[in-house]
């Protein structure tokens, strides 16, 4: 026999259903191929919360877990929700000091030792004595005789200390696995250390699933609801389904994007109907778009407008979204959040790394979300090479004039990444790509710099973030308001309140 299992490994934030596992199992279940999603985030998550912190003594979670999934009212309350989430954070802190050197949160999960070494992670696996033993060892026995070929979904390098010990003793049980997903392509495109995930699975694969099936067309030319393996309740007041309007990036002239060869297709608007049509009621979309493209948001909006209660997804504040009057037609049909990546006040840096839009045009878009009800989830990044103290300015003054029309916001100090345009063109930027970690044999995706005229953006940008940023009375309240855990799908079914 050949059944089938799809495996997402702790820790992904457990608000709705890890994007490479639903893509994976939907296109099988296209496919004519069952293979149910164990997410073994959530597993984790409900068996500390639900069943091992009562008995070890730790704080009650349900009332904070009923409030995640049923609120009570349409929105959560950004107070109630910082309180509960508060709670489960602290159970993690308790539960993890049973493991010395381990970091666990709701989002990341950090063994001890050399960061990302994969030989610590062997190690920390086969010794059994890991936050998530107990529980592995309690779903094992549930799962046993179910399926004959695990295939493991790696989006994070949170899930990597989980997923070397779940292979570990899935082959043990003589189960075959299979190991994929976006970390293990990115790592080949664009990182370092393969060899190394090489050296943890027996089976890696970096294609798009296709190589499951044998086909040569495009996985996700063909998605339906997939099948769970258990109908649990994510830890969100409704429904969150990812899809993909696209693959790769229509832009894809960013200087420091990693993803720059990333090959770029669209994705069928009929396959977001056929995954409506087998899924809950009334579910909100993540739209898992690096950038929605605004022709396939038209092509998309007469399905969401009746078919869900609401959608979010990444936008570039480019002047297309002006156009048409087509925010107002996506607040019409249920937008309740543009996460936007307006990253700068400064029109040099914006020109210099090839974003594709001015400041001024961000200011219009971010405006135009704001006035109509749709929640501003705006990033910024600092840091890049031959940013001055000017720039930090111009993205504070950016800020200022855009006071009462942020909801949320996202700051960044730039990173190097191991291969992009940036880094090949080093010297003509006037830096220095550098090494982390000398010698050791890590996975990395990125490397720090140095600048040839002496200068230290990233330390100069951390300074300016934390002595000026931050305080500003314009900045702080949103940074305030701006959920730590459970971020973006959180935010979107957040109950927007009076800006500052």
């Amino acid at each position: 026999m050949n059944r089938k299992a799809v495996i997402s490994p702790p820790i992904i934030t457990p608000s709705e259903v890890p994007a490479g596992s639903f893509m994976l199992s939907g296109g099988l279940a296209a496919r004519g191929i069952e293979a149910p999603i164990h997410d073994l985030s959530l597993g984790f998550f409900r068996w500390l919360f639900l069943e091992y912190a009562p008995k070890a003594g730790f704080a009650n979670c349900k009332p904070s877990l009923d409030y995640l999934i049923s609120p009570g009212t349409e929105f959560y309350k950004p107070h109630k929700h910082r309180s509960v989430c508060g709670v489960l954070q602290s159970v993690l802190k308790s539960y993890q000091k049973l493991f010395p050197g381990w970091q666990l949160s709701l989002m990341d999960s950090v063994p001890p030792g050399i960061t990302h070494s994969t030989s610590g992670l062997i190690s920390l696996a086969q010794s059994g004595k890991t936050p998530f033993t107990q529980y592995f060892k309690l779903w094992m026995q549930e799962i046993r005789g179910t399926f004959d070929h695990a295939l493991i979904s790696l989006a994070y390098i949170s899930q990597l200390p989980a997923a070397v010990e779940i292979v570990w003793l899935l082959e043990e049980a003589g189960i075959k696995v299979t190991v994929g997903g976006s970390l293990a392509s990115a790592l080949h495109d664009t990182g370092s250390g393969i060899e190394l995930l090489n050296s943890c699975f027996k089976e890696v694969v970096l294609d798009d699933g296709r190589s499951v099936v044998n086909e040569n067309q495009p996985f996700l030319s063909k998605i339906e609801w997939p099948i769970f393996a258990k109908t649990w309740k994510y830890f969100s007041s409704r429904p969150v389904i990812p899809f993909p309007l696209t693959t790769g990036c229509t832009w894809n002239k960013c200087l420091f994007c990693p993803d720059r060869n990333k090959p770029f297709m669209n994705v069928s608007i009929n396959n977001l109907k056929n995954i409506l049509q087998g899924g809950p009621d009334n579910p909100i979309i993540h739209l898992i778009d690096s950038e929605m493209p605004v022709k396939a948001v038209n092509d998309m909006l007469p399905v969401l407008r009746n078919k869900t209660s609401g959608f979010y997804g990444f936008a570039r504040p480019q002047g297309a979204w002006l156009a048409d009057n087509l925010l107002s037609r996506m607040a019409d049909s249920g937008c309740l959040m543009l996460q936007t990546g307006a990253e700068s006040g400064s029109e040099k840096i914006l020109r210099r790394f090839m974003k594709g839009f001015s400041p001024s045009t961000a200011e219009k878009v971010l405006g135009e979300i704001s006035k109509l009800g749709i929640r501003n989830y705006v990033y910024f990044l600092f840091g890049l090479p031959g940013e001055t103290e000017s720039d930090r300015n111009l993205t504070l003054e950016m800020v200022t004039r855009l006071k009462g029309k942020i909801d949320y916001m996202n700051l960044s100090v730039f990173n190097l990444p191991e291969k992009c345009e940036l880094t090949e063109r080093a010297t003509e930027f006037g830096i220095i790509p550098g090494e982390y970690d000398g010698e050791a044999s890590v996975l990395r995706f990125y490397r720090p710099f140095e600048s040839m005229d002496g200068s230290n953006p990233r330390k100069e940008a951390r300074e300016f973030i934390s002595k000026r940023f931050r305080p500003d009375p314009t900045v702080l309240p949103v940074l305030q308001s701006t959920p730590k855990w459970f971020r973006a799908g959180h935010m979107a079914l957040m109950e927007k309140t009076d800006l500052f």
